[in-house]
């Protein structure tokens, strides 16, 4: 297993999560999201797509805590932190708000703009449940939370796993996870695409 590390982000319009990740494990995460003009956290502060003061303080806000991650991860003994952050395409047929996919695909190009290296992974449903259909065409789980992800990234019910004091804020809505497995899966892509390119960690 490879010890190379890599910040995964999965870019979104209300929140941004990254995870830092070193083979399986799960070493660091965040969720956030844009702030108001008095630097407050607001999901909806970048909804309007024609305010482009509102993203550019999105945008620096995840440039410092992306700067800040990879700080610590050195700090603490770490090596080089690779970046990587999922591509979001533009819609295909189906209705969408504009901001839903505009503010991420800014975000995506703020990033290349931060670290042309930075390595893109095309969208795979990361972060989600996957489902499957049995014998009886009846939905099942395909890929549980607790057999597919680090106990980090787990649901804290049953306290069983549960996301680690240390880790930066997580300004979902409702503390949702989603976003932060979804850049594990996304930094884990990368690091298997910087392997085969023959980047050593």
């Amino acid at each position: 297993m490879s010890d190379m590390a890599v910040l995964g982000v999965d870019p979104g319009r209300r929140w941004t999560a990254g995870v830092v990740r070193v083979g399986a494990v799960a070493v660091h995460g965040w969720t956030i999201g844009p702030v108001d003009e008095q630097g407050r956290p607001s999901p909806a502060a970048a909804d309007n797509v024609h305010d482009l003061r509102a993203w550019a303080r999105y945008m620096a806000r995840l440039i410092d805590t992306i700067d800040a991650t990879i700080e610590q991860h050195q700090a603490a003994g770490g090596g080089r932190v690779y970046l990587a952050c999922e591509v979001v395409l533009p819609p295909g047929g189906g209705r969408i708000a504009l901001a839903d996919w505009l503010v991420p695909r800014q975000i995506v190009a703020g990033l290349l703009g931060y670290d042309a290296g930075l390595v893109l992974v095309r969208p795979d449903a990361h972060g989600k449940a996957h489902y499957d259909r049995d014998e009886r065409n009846r939905l099942v789980r395909a890929r549980p939370v607790t057999e597919n992800y680090p106990p980090e990234l787990w649901p804290t019910k049953g306290h069983t796993g549960g996301r680690p004091a240390s880790w930066g804020p997580n300004e979902a809505r409702k503390g949702e996870r989603d976003h932060e497995r979804a850049a594990y899966d996304i930094a884990g892509v990368a690091a298997a695409e910087l392997l085969a390119r023959g980047n050593a960690a």
